[in-house]
Parts: structure tokens; C-alpha cells; sequence
């Protein structure tokens, strides 16, 4: 009995060791020293010994035993039911999809590489750029210009058309700023061959479009009665500049950007009156074809249908405040080692080629559609810049006879996008509008809303500034007081328009690089280690075993192409012995054959010539005895 129950503690002594000891390494061994190191096992020495390896499923077990990710080892350890085993596989498999979840919604945010933070919220508004401002009349055709321009056609008329004649046929030219009104395009392209004849200079090689429009386009000093920045009076004719803008030839101030100079507190531009004001004027009887006021960043190219450009119509007899609320939008510099498509912008100095100054996104915009419509129309509107079309020097600008052109392709010039995605219901849009995949975001820019724009009446809520206020605080010449005084207008007649900075202190937001690569890294490694329990080690040891399983497999495959290789090698060996064989048989046969008939034939002449000689014997039997008795030598050699 003693005996039984000493068997039966060494068996469950036993029994715990195998269930502690789940692994071969070191620190699961008790008293490692204590117990023999096993001898080395003698190296194979033949193919037949190397190929005795572990199967794939006595491999798998060895790493689940030994693997460093944790509780791996009690799928396959003994001593552990089957409702236990399964219950951690279904752990195992539940903590694997849910990493697999995480780290795909982190792989998913971070491809976007930057990310947009508020760098400060009290930027000074004094450390802004002031932005442009282009002012067009909505009158875009001088009516005295055109009696003018009429007169000049009926000079030159070889059938004696009145001037009336040619002042009615030229309303025309409202097609060039998209007026639909004209649809007889017929009359319209006799109209232009008239002008392709008649009023083309010598040194040109087409109707220039933009040199009339720009004749015929009312003047900047008839729409400035006085403008004032920061409460002090200039001169606009000597910060206006005349521009091309989409709407033809507009009256633009800071149009390269004088005015982003740094520049004290007190010209930060903020209130009404310490912003820019103008005061307008229009004469009506100037109207010939009236269809604006326009607020853009400096380096724009005034086109609202590219966006970057705020759009606010002014009406005569009021006074319209224009509050301005600026956002800067900056790109860190290290964002200029990712490509373009990677962080989705452009920095301002990296195509220059393209663009007269620098890049934006509303000059890319009207560039592309300017590219559109030199391929669809083979000309170039006269308000697009040259610059936008590469070679464009002595090309066509569109007249009259390619207004339908113009027309036809309007609705796809009017939408514009950047990337195809696919949206339900809007496939005939998509495939319609004008695909622009080369123009990206701005990385760094001044983006300028017009907040909230109020009108009040001019009469009793503005005060003019005449002559002599200016005059106190600067010397000035007559021409300047004509530009700066009113007082002889009717208020019914001007419009003041004040442009400003709504809020002393802005936003100031800075896109910076999301994540560096060893933050992506420490990431995931955070996530699997805190879900899965994986670590470097065991991702390398899952690695090494799956390559060594590959290996084993591609050896084996290897092993049996061979073995297979070898037995049809061997087979036609022995097909070629045989053949051989049969060959050399068949061959000793028919010589055996050969011979055969030889020595038949030969014993057949044999047989012949005995025979012929025992007919010639008895033929000659008497004269053959006399000559052997007469000679017996002689006799006797014959019958031999």
C-alpha cells in the first residue's frame, strides 16, 4: 500500500511538472543544474536522416509552447480540457479582430499627413496683409466711347452706314461679359467679318478683342470722387492701378501687395473709419451696357468663379461697410520634403512657370479652364491672362463668331472639380463638368470673408470731406481736389464704400506633419501590445517560423521534383535499354537469317555441281578407261 501511494504522488508530481514546465526554456526548468545535459545527438550523415524533420503540425505546437506573446501556450497544454482550449481560442481570436479593427482606423488616419491646429488665437491684425481691391462699374461699356467707336466704323464703311447703324449693331459686344440677350449668332459673325475687314490694324494678324474692350471700357478716374486709409486722403489714381479681372479691365489698389509691409499699430486698419473708404460716383448718362465691387487676396487673379475672391455689388445713395475678417492658413516648412499629393497643397514658390507671380488655387483654377477653353473654342477670352496658356503669344482672342463655341460649353466652365468621386444621382454632372486634377489647396494663405455687409442712406449719415480738410494736413495739387471733392455731386449719384478689419486680433492656424514615423510606430506597437500582448520579439519569431516552414516545404518540393525527375529519367533509361535491346534481337536475328540462306544457297550450288559431275562421268566413261590404262598417272589424277 505504501508502494501505491508513493507511485500515485510521483504521478501527480509528475502530472504538475508537465502543466508548469509549458516551455523548453531556461526559467521554466526547475533547478536547471541540477539535472544531466542531455549528450548530443550524432549529426545525420545521409539524405534519409536530414529529411526526418518535425511535421507542420508538430512545429506549430513547439512555437505555441515556447512563443513570447502571452497565454498562446494553453491552446496546446496539457492538462487543459477541450471547453478550456476553446474558450482561448475564442479569446484569442476576438483580441486579434479587435486590433485588427484599431489598427485600421489608425492606417486610415494617417493618410492624412498634416493636420490643422490653431497656432494663435490672438494674432495681431496689424501683422496682416491688407488685401486687394479691384472696383469695377457696372457699367462695363462707356456709351461715349462707343458713339465714338461707331463714328470711327462708319468712316471706314465702303457701303455709307450711318454711325446710328453701327452704335445699335455694337450692343453686341455685351456677349463678351456673358450677356445671353444676342442669339442671332448669324448677324453676330457678319457683324465680326465687317470688323476682321475693316478695323484691323496692319501689324496685327486678328480682331484684337482686348485693345477695343479696353477703349470702350469707362475710365478709372470717372468712378473716384475721394479715398481715404487709416483716416488720412490720397490720391487714387496713384494707388489704382488698371488690372484684368474676369470681368473685364477693373480699377485694382494694392495690387502687388504694397500694403502687407509691416506697418505701425495705428494703420492696422480696424474700424470703419480707420480702414479704406471710397466714395464713388456713376454717371447714368454714360450707361451704354451696365451689368461691382471685388475683394480678393493680393495675389489672385479676380476670377469669383475660382474662388479667393468675395463679390459685393454697391449701390449709388448709400453708404456699404464692408467688415473684412482674415484667416491665415500656414504650412510648416519640413511639409516641403512630402510630395505634393502626399500633403495635398502647394507651396506659393514651387511652379512658378505656371503663374506670373505665385501659385494659389483660384489662379490654377482659371488656368485650367482657360487650357479648356483654348482646346474646345481655339481662342482665349480677352479678360484670361496670357500668362495661363503656355506659348500664348499672337493667339486668337475670342470675338463675335466664337461666342456660340462659348455658349455651348458654359455649363462645364461653371463647375469645376478637383477629384472624381463617386456621387448617386450626379454621374452626367461629374462627366460634364471640368476635371482639374493638377490644382491643389494653398499650403500657406490669407483667406478673407466679408462678414455681415451693411447698408445705410447716404443722406444725413455722411459727412463730405471737402478740399479744405484735406488741405490742412496735405499739400496738394488741383488735379488731386478733383478726385477728392463732391461737393458739387448729388448725393443720389455717389456711393461710399468702406473696407476694414472687423476684429483687432485674428486666428492664426498652422498645418503641421501629423505624425514622424517612429510615432506611427510607437502607436501600433502600443495598440498590439495592449490588446494582443505581441511584442517585436515574438513578430520576429512568427516570421522566422513561417519562412523555416517555407523553406522546409520548397526543399521538399525540390526533394520531389527531383525523385520525380529521376524515376522518368530512369524509366526512359531502361525504355531506351529495351528498345535497344529489341533493336540489337531483331538485328542478330535477321543476320542469323542471312547467313541461313547463304549456306542454303551455297549447299544448292554444291548440290549442282555434284550433280553436273556425275552426268559428265557417265557420258565419258569409255575415254576415260583407255586414257587411264594408256597413262595410269595422268588417269589417275583426273579421276582424283
Amino acid at each position: 500500500m505504501a508502494t501505491t501511494a508513493a507511485t500515485f504522488g510521483e504521478r501527480a508530481e509528475r502530472r504538475l511538472h508537465q502543466r508548469l514546465a509549458i516551455g523548453h526554456a531556461v526559467w521554466w526548468i526547475p533547478s536547471p543544474k541540477s539535472r544531466p545535459r542531455p549528450s548530443p545527438a550524432p549529426r545525420p550523415r545521409n539524405v534519409e536522416n536530414i529529411a526526418q524533420k518535425l511535421s507542420f503540425g508538430a512545429a506549430l505546437k513547439d512555437l505555441l509552447q515556447n512563443f513570447s506573446f502571452h497565454c498562446y501556450g494553453k491552446l496546446v497544454e496539457h492538462g487543459y480540457r477541450n471547453h478550456e482550449r476553446f474558450f482561448w481560442l475564442i479569446f484569442h481570436i476576438t483580441a486579434l479582430s479587435v486590433l485588427i479593427a484599431f489598427v485600421w482606423n489608425t492606417y486610415k488616419d494617417e493618410t492624412e499627413v498634416l493636420v490643422t491646429t490653431i497656432y494663435n488665437p490672438q494674432y495681431p491684425v496689424s501683422e496682416v496683409d491688407l488685401p486687394a481691391v479691384s472696383v469695377c462699374s457696372m457699367n462695363r461699356i462707356s456709351k461715349r466711347a462707343v458713339r465714338y467707336y461707331a463714328q470711327q466704323l462708319s468712316d471706314k464703311d465702303h457701303r455709307h452706314r450711318n454711325a446710328s447703324f453701327f452704335y445699335r449693331e455694337l450692343r453686341a459686344f455685351g456677349m463678351y461679359y456673358g450677356s445671353e440677350e444676342y442669339c442671332d449668332y448669324q448677324h453676330v459673325i457678319g457683324l465680326q467679318r465687317f470688323l476682321d475687314d475693316k478695323d484691323t490694324e496692319p501689324y496685327e494678324l486678328f480682331f484684337n478683342t482686348r485693345r477695343h474692350l479696353h477703349n470702350l471700357t469707362p475710365n478709372c478716374s470717372d468712378m473716384f470722387v475721394s479715398c481715404r486709409l487709416a483716416g488720412q486722403a490720397f490720391d487714387c489714381m496713384t494707388q489704382f492701378r488698371e488690372s484684368l479681372t474676369n470681368y473685364g479691365f477693373c480699377c485694382t489698389f494694392n495690387l502687388r501687395g504694397r500694403f502687407f509691409k509691416p506697418r505701425p499699430y495705428s494703420q492696422r486698419f480696424f474700424g470703419a473709419d480707420m480702414g479704406l473708404t471710397l466714395t464713388l460716383k456713376s454717371d447714368r448718362n454714360d450707361n451704354y451696357y451696365k451689368m461691382h465691387k471685388l475683394v480678393e487676396g493680393f495675389a489672385n487673379y479676380p476670377d469669383p468663379q475660382s474662388g479667393g475672391v468675395s463679390l459685393r455689388f454697391v449701390s449709388s445713395g448709400r453708404i456699404t461697410q464692408l467688415p473684412i475678417i482674415p484667416r491665415i492658413i500656414e504650412t510648416v516648412p519640413e511639409a516641403r520634403h512630402m510630395s505634393p499629393q502626399v500633403r495635398k497643397c502647394f507651396f506659393e514658390d514651387e511652379i512658378p512657370h505656371n503663374f506670373s507671380q505665385r501659385y494659389t488655387f483660384s489662379k490654377c483654377i482659371s488656368a485650367c479652364r482657360a487650357r479648356s477653353i483654348f482646346s474646345l473654342c481655339g481662342c482665349l477670352p480677352f479678360n484670361i491672362p496670357m500668362s495661363f496658356i503656355p506659348f500664348a503669344i499672337g493667339r486668337v482672342y475670342c470675338t463675335l463668331q466664337h461666342m456660340e463655341c462659348l455658349q455651348r460649353y458654359k455649363f462645364k466652365w461653371l463647375n469645376v472639380i478637383t477629384t472624381r468621386e463617386f456621387m448617386p444621382g450626379l454621374e452626367h454632372e461629374l462627366e460634364d463638368a471640368l476635371y482639374c486634377p493638377d490644382c491643389l489647396a494653398s499650403c500657406s494663405e490669407i483667406r478673407y470673408k466679408v462678414r455681415g455687409s451693411m447698408s445705410l442712406p447716404l443722406k444725413g449719415n455722411f459727412k463730405p470731406m471737402t478740399n479744405s480738410n484735406y488741405r490742412n494736413n496735405n499739400n496738394s495739387s488741383s488735379s488731386f481736389d478733383a478726385n477728392n471733392s463732391y461737393s458739387s455731386h448729388d448725393s443720389s449719384e455717389l456711393a461710399v464704400v468702406r473696407i476694414y478689419f472687423a476684429e483687432t486680433h485674428i486666428q492664426y492656424f498652422r498645418q503641421i506633419i501629423k505624425n514622424a514615423w517612429y510615432e506611427i510606430f510607437s502607436t501600433i506597437g502600443n495598440i498590439c501590445g495592449i490588446i494582443a500582448g505581441f511584442s517585436l520579439i515574438g513578430i520576429c519569431e512568427l516570421l522566422f517560423f513561417l519562412a523555416k516552414q517555407l523553406w522546409h516545404a520548397y526543399k521538399a518540393e525540390l526533394k520531389a521534383e527531383l525523385c520525380q525527375s529521376q524515376s522518368q529519367s530512369q524509366s526512359q533509361s531502361k525504355a531506351r535499354s529495351r528498345t535497344r535491346i529489341r533493336a540489337n534481337g531483331r538485328a542478330k536475328a535477321t543476320q542469323q537469317q542471312q547467313q541461313q540462306s547463304r549456306r542454303e544457297e551455297q549447299q544448292q550450288r554444291e548440290q549442282q555441281q555434284e550433280h553436273e559431275l556425275e552426268l559428265g562421268v557417265g557420258a565419258n566413261g569409255a575415254a576415260h578407261t583407255a586414257v587411264i590404262e594408256s597413262t595410269g598417272v595422268r588417269a589417275n589424277f583426273k579421276a582424283h
